[in-house]
């Protein structure tokens, strides 16, 4: 039996800090964090679904679009979504293949879903959306294919790993302010906590190494300081 399994762009977002605000409202009675959560989801209400699919079950929203021609589209989406929950002052980390994938019902075969949560566990590490490597080089097979995501400027690379820029002109103050908001309302929270202090370090190095920044705006978080009384 032949192989025929379509190849699809998939991506697996991962909602951090999940866990900590569910059992928040579990300890306040109270049912903010489902309002954040539907509020970040709304980003997608306008999504054309017969162009791209999506669904969201528990810390994980999961995007696909069968259109290879319509990679640009998808980051856009990807950005959207990466936008409003940093508007509800949640990160996000995911990750982007394209790879076979088939799914009908209740049934899920996908070597697209596997990549892209390995990309996201273990690659992404911050709050960003990695982008499989192999996407950009098929992308550069065809020059008149890579200028176009080139000049979209949805690309950023570091260390030899790409990820989706959600920075531009237009929203970089808007990030800024709220990542300030999220780092000083979980503050308390972070003490020796390392690798979630880590989160928001790179995340404020991201936003403050961008050819956007504004003049006048400042590291954020403390820096590291000698014993003092």
């Amino acid at each position: 039996m032949p192989d025929t399994l379509p190849y699809v762009y998939v991506a697996l977002l991962d909602v951090l800090g999940y866990r900590e605000r569910l059992e928040h409202d579990k300890q306040m009675a109270t049912l903010a964090f489902k309002d954040d959560l539907s509020r970040a989801m709304s980003a997608l209400s306008d999504v054309n679904e017969a162009e791209i699919g999506f669904s969201a079950i528990s810390d994980t929203v999961i995007l696909t679009s069968a259109n290879r021609e319509r990679l640009i589209n998808f980051l856009k989406a990807i950005k959207n979504v990466q936008l409003a929950f940093l508007k509800e002052k949640l990160f996000i980390r995911g990750g982007v293949s394209y790879e076979k994938h088939f799914k009908s019902g209740q049934i899920t075969y996908s070597h697209a879903l596997a990549r892209a949560y390995e990309l996201e566990h273990i690659q992404a590490i911050h709050p960003r959306v990695i982008i499989d490597h192999n996407i950009i080089e098929m992308f550069r097979q065809n020059p008149e294919e890579l200028q176009p995501l080139i000049d979209s400027k949805l690309i950023c690379v570091a260390n030899g790993t790409y990820f989706l820029n959600i920075l531009d002109a237009d929203n970089w103050v808007s990030i800024y302010e709220d990542s300030k908001t999220l780092y000083q309302e979980t503050k308390i929270n972070l003490l020796k906590k390392e690798a979630e202090l880590a989160k928001h370090l790179w995340f404020q190095n991201y936003i403050l190494s961008s050819c956007h920044a504004v003049p006048g705006h400042t590291a954020y978080i403390d820096s590291i300081k000698l014993l003092d009384i």
